[in-house]
């Protein structure tokens, strides 16, 4: 699974709020109510959600600078294993990073 942020004049936490917040915001609209759809919206809040309570977004902004927002870049969450977080990653410019968990979850 992947999610796709753009980057432009915010970082990475923001993007991702975003994200969610829009995708919450299309569950519950009306016109989304074909179950396939709904459970792809779904697994993209509970991604999302544990993405947000759960990254060490500072040490990430801190390590990387280029997910600070100050550059207009697109980045991909991939997800090739929805159970094991540790192997999430973002891919960016032929890059892959592996998210920095916060300490007290991992």
């Amino acid at each position: 699974m992947k999610i796709k942020f753009v980057l432009q004049k915010h970082c990475i936490h923001t993007a991702a709020r975003r994200y969610y917040e829009k995708t919450i915001s299309q569950y519950f609209k009306k016109t989304t109510s074909l179950s396939v759809n709904r459970d792809c919206l779904e697994k993209d809040i509970d991604i999302l959600q544990y993405f947000l309570e759960n990254a060490d977004i500072s040490q990430i902004r801190s390590k990387y600078p280029d997910l600070n927002g100050q550059k207009v870049l697109t980045i991909i969450l991939d997800i090739p294993d929805l159970k094991n977080p540790k192997t999430w990653q973002f891919k960016y410019l032929d890059q892959h990073i592996d998210i920095i968990w916060k300490q007290s979850k991992h």
